[in-house]
């Protein structure tokens, strides 16, 4: 702040004075102060130049103001500012940071309404995380664009658990060979989000009964499936093969998740076939060890919930006492764990209501 008042004291506002701002906005940014932010960097934007301070640093400018304005809740002004930077970055040799900023943008647009431009550029930033080799922003714009298929029929929902990690996130570098020098969005906490199967034809039984989205929707998450193992198949270590995997799992989960979001005036069909890409998450997921505890768990009693919805009151039963069985597992987080004694208590309070309608 004393660097940014002195340099515009010395009249060098537009060109020390300006990178002083952006310093101070990016601090203020991982301070979580997000209308200071927003302020400054919207300042420093009006005397920042690619001429005198760089490409990169433009960019890194307009990405931290798109990650600040979308703190905010102002998610159009921030799909702006993130086209803005991609606009530019589409120039680099580097597509890393194009496809995240398309990625992002698309992310902004989504939670503005704005449907059919959010498809538009999740479709764009799946070509280019496939340009750039990155399988999990692929799988990840594919499930974004399913949630979207669906909101376009019902006005609601959105992708649950999107974000991307690794190679995508705020902490990617800017502008590589152009100037940056420095971390994009870092302590901004923004993510790119966009995020199945076994690759096979689903929902036969349902098909004739399932509007144009939910078509549309399954089609595109058994995509992501198809794009999660074809992947596992290349894998060339054991931390790439646990992070696909992981992807898999959370792509089986996510799809069970929108099928029985759609399912309405009790769809049977498509309750079943939301169990049977539920309980395919929970295998995926087990295969995981200890590290997917949580996953797991949470998606064996998203299976019980689901089993009970459709009558079938064993297998509900096994999959809330699994629940339970893992809870006192020497493998679970401990006790005091404030998720893992939520799970037992759904567990258990599961339980209950399937003993009294098995009683009735």
């Amino acid at each position: 702040l004393e660097a940014a008042h002195w340099a515009d004291e010395a009249g060098e506002g537009p060109a020390l004075g300006a990178w002083a701002r952006q310093q101070l906005g990016g601090l203020l940014l991982r301070l979580g102060r997000w209308a200071e932010a927003a302020e400054v960097l919207e300042s420093a934007l009006a005397d920042l130049t690619a001429e005198t301070h760089g490409d990169g640093a433009v960019v890194q400018t307009q990405w931290w103001l798109g990650d600040a304005l979308s703190e905010l809740g102002e998610h159009r002004a921030a799909a702006e500012r993130r086209l803005q930077a991609a606009e530019i970055a589409r120039h680099w040799p580097e597509q890393q940071d194009h496809a995240t900023l398309a990625h992002l943008a698309a992310e902004s647009l989504s939670r503005a309404g704005l449907l059919t431009e959010a498809d538009a550029a999740y479709t764009r930033a799946g070509e280019l995380w496939r340009t750039v080799g990155s399988v999990h922003g692929v799988v990840r714009a594919l499930r974004a664009r399913a949630w979207l298929a669906v909101r376009g029929d019902s006005g609601g929902g959105s992708e649950a658990g999107a974000g991307l990690d690794s190679g995508a996130g705020a902490g990617a570098a800017v502008g590589a060979g152009a100037g940056a020098g420095s971390e994009v969005g870092a302590g901004a906490g923004s993510s790119a989000g966009g995020e199945v199967g076994s690759g096979d034809e689903v929902g036969s039984g349902s098909e004739a009964g399932a509007s144009v989205g939910v078509r549309a929707a399954r089609e595109l998450m058994a995509d992501a499936v198809a794009e999660c193992r074809a992947a596992l198949g290349g894998a060339v270590d054991d931390e790439e093969r646990f992070r696909l995997t992981d992807e898999l799992g959370s792509s089986h989960q996510q799809f069970g998740e929108l099928l029985a979001r759609c399912a309405a005036d009790e769809d049977e069909a498509l309750l079943a076939e939301a169990l049977s890409q539920t309980e395919q998450a929970v295998a995926v997921f087990a295969g995981l060890g200890p590290a997917a505890w949580h996953d797991r768990t949470g998606a064996q009693l998203t299976a019980a919930r689901l089993a009970a919805d459709l009558g079938r009151l064993a297998e509900a039963t096994a999959h809330a006492r699994a629940v339970l069985t893992a809870c006192d597992d020497a493998t679970a987080p401990a006790p005091g764990d404030d998720l893992t004694a939520a799970r037992r208590a759904d567990a258990s309070r599961l339980l209950r209501l399937l003993e009294e309608r098995a009683g009735k």
